[in-house]
């Protein structure tokens, strides 16, 4: 996320609203890309994964307008350069031609990484800019999708433990 995506900041909570809104554009896209990823993933267990944080993003995308209403603002999808970037690699891994499937599953896992990675630096700034603004109810919100989106970089690098192994096998190996 970038801190300086639009106009001019002139408070912490300005820079607050413009950290959350460029997360609200970030999971918006997400949430339609996740779906096509999870269709794309060979591996069950990554699929599934996919899936799970899909249906986590949904309750994402839900705190950032609970977040919103405490702010008394109403969400703008200001998309950073970082997160279209991180969309786009997305969709030209959807789009390769013929990527082995262990291949392409592992370079799901580290498309989606990046994107969580985006998103972890994204609520940690919104989570403690919130707390220093005293809006604990929105700290709490950010707080709790900051430990999902930790998790789910924790459970895809224990997924990428094995799928890594399987796409160092050349295709066709008898292993």
């Amino acid at each position: 996320m970038s801190p300086v995506a639009t106009g001019s900041i002139g408070t912490l909570r300005e820079l607050l609203v413009e950290q959350l809104n460029e997360l609200y554009a970030a999971e918006k896209h997400y949430e339609a890309m996740l779906p096509k990823l999870a269709d794309s993933a060979a591996s069950p267990k990554l699929a599934e994964a996919l899936r799970a944080h899909l249906v986590e993003t949904k309750q994402h995308v839900a705190r950032l307008e609970r977040v919103f209403g405490e702010l008394s603002s109403k969400p703008k999808r200001t998309e950073s350069g970082c997160s279209r970037g991180l969309m786009e690699d997305c969709r030209v891994l959807l789009a390769r031609p013929r990527v082995e499937a262990h291949v392409r599953d592992a370079a799901i896992i580290a498309a989606v990484q990046h994107v969580e990675h985006d998103e972890m630096a994204g609520y940690g700034c919104a989570k403690t800019w919130a707390t220093m603004l005293g809006m604990q109810g929105a700290a709490a919100e950010l707080a709790k999708t900051l430990a999902e989106e930790k998790k789910c970089d924790a459970d895809l690098s224990r997924i990428a433990e094995t799928l890594n192994k399987a796409a160092l096998e050349p295709v066709g190996s008898s292993h």
